[in-house]
């Protein structure tokens, strides 16, 4: 009997440690998850979903810049050169997040050029510095919950309005012809025969 209990005990410490070896695996696969190519169909539908979030915050101007105002108690402009996605990554939906409707998760990184902002201490704009705006999100996450997307950014985005400037979601306006109505124009004339 005492040679059974000291065998117990001796593989006590190694049944643990396989225990701890398979639980280690299973986070090693949870991170091997994330490298897998993403679907095109899900790619499209964080890009859209990043778009429809960023752009109630944001101008993307046709130029490549983008604008918004920052309000932490007074208005302070910020602009962006070429904010893009730079990376989309699958994150890990853990079972407490399937319990809760989640199925899948990613993460759209965001990456500029470069930023400034407007300073109205010196009624003038910074330096073009190169990275993000420090309260703006680094990234957005998408997830899709009960079978429907929704994106979310930072605590601060909210606090990002709209800046000025021509958007690239403007509605093109109608060439304008001298002497006509608003939206009417001529057509050219045929060549005579």
């Amino acid at each position: 009997m005492k040679f059974a209990a000291l065998l117990l005990m001796l593989a006590n410490p190694l049944l643990a440690q396989s225990n701890a070896s398979k639980l280690l695996e299973a986070g090693l696969l949870h991170a091997v998850e994330g490298f897998k190519p993403i679907p095109e169909a899900d790619k499209k539908v964080v890009l859209n979903q990043t778009a429809t979030l960023l752009s109630k915050h944001i101008t993307f101007r046709p130029d490549g810049t983008a604008s918004s105002t920052y309000n932490n108690g007074s208005p302070w402009p910020v602009e962006w050169r070429k904010l893009v996605v730079h990376r989309i990554s699958r994150q890990l939906v853990t079972e407490a997040d399937r319990l809760n409707g989640v199925t899948r998760r990613y993460l759209a990184s965001l990456r500029c050029d470069a930023h400034r902002q407007w300073k109205p201490k010196t009624t003038a704009w910074t330096g073009w510095q190169p990275s993000g705006f420090l309260f703006f999100p680094s990234a957005i996450i998408i997830e899709e919950k009960n079978g429907n997307w929704s994106a979310r950014g930072n605590a601060e985005l909210p606090k990002f309005s709209p800046g000025p400037g021509p958007s690239i979601q403007d509605k093109p306006t109608a060439p304008v012809s001298p002497g006509l109505p608003p939206g009417m124009t001529r057509i050219p004339s045929s060549p005579a025969r």
